[in-house]
């Protein structure tokens, strides 16, 4: 399996850069543990209601009716005076927890809509990246940080609705995993 290193950076990359590591079953299985979102329904139908109750409250409009995790929404929590972050300290929520509502929104939006499944991670590079996002196509892994990113809407530094049109580019170009490991035997 290949992980992508640099995968949302700015430069323009060939396809045949991005992938830096190849990984065996036996290692992702010790490393990762799948996750269900809906395990505890309580926990996740609250986090929803948590968003829809912003909404509410602040008597925002959501930019897509059709789902209260939608990208744009999240974002448009994000483009008022009281933010959600705010919104959810005056619960007394931590910043911590605001990160977890919007994380799990946002992965679940991801795993309905593209097909991602969501994992913990038991030997995490960082602090923040304890979650992660992978899409496997074939054999070829697409890898993000749903909780990581959420610290970054929250400190006004990223958009929910930009990393999905990201993804959508690299959903796109994903290399074949027969030719990835073709050229890299070739390189040997």
């Amino acid at each position: 399996m290949s992980f992508f290193k640099k995968l949302f950076s700015n430069k323009q990359e060939s396809t045949e850069k991005v992938p830096t590591e190849v990984f065996t079953k036996d290692y992702f299985n010790e490393r990762y543990t799948e996750e269900n979102l809906k395990e505890n329904p309580e926990v996740f139908e609250g986090n929803l209601r948590l968003l829809k109750g912003y909404f509410i409250d602040m008597k925002a409009e959501k930019p897509v009716d059709s789902s209260i995790n939608h990208p744009k929404n999240l974002d448009e929590t994000f483009e008022h005076v009281v933010t959600f972050r705010m919104y959810c300290n005056g619960f007394q929520l931590e910043d911590k927890m605001v990160a977890f509502v919007l994380s799990t929104a946002f992965s679940d939006f991801l795993i309905n809509k593209y097909g991602f499944k969501l994992y913990r991670d038991k030997q995490p590079e960082y602090p923040l990246r304890f979650l992660t996002l992978k899409y496997n196509k074939n054999g070829v892994v697409l890898s993000l940080y749903p909780y990581e990113y959420a610290t970054k809407v929250m400190n006004l530094q990223a958009s929910f609705n930009d990393l999905e049109n990201q993804i959508k580019d690299k959903l796109e170009v994903m290399p074949d995993y027969e030719k990835f490991i073709d050229d890299l035997t070739k390189e040997v």
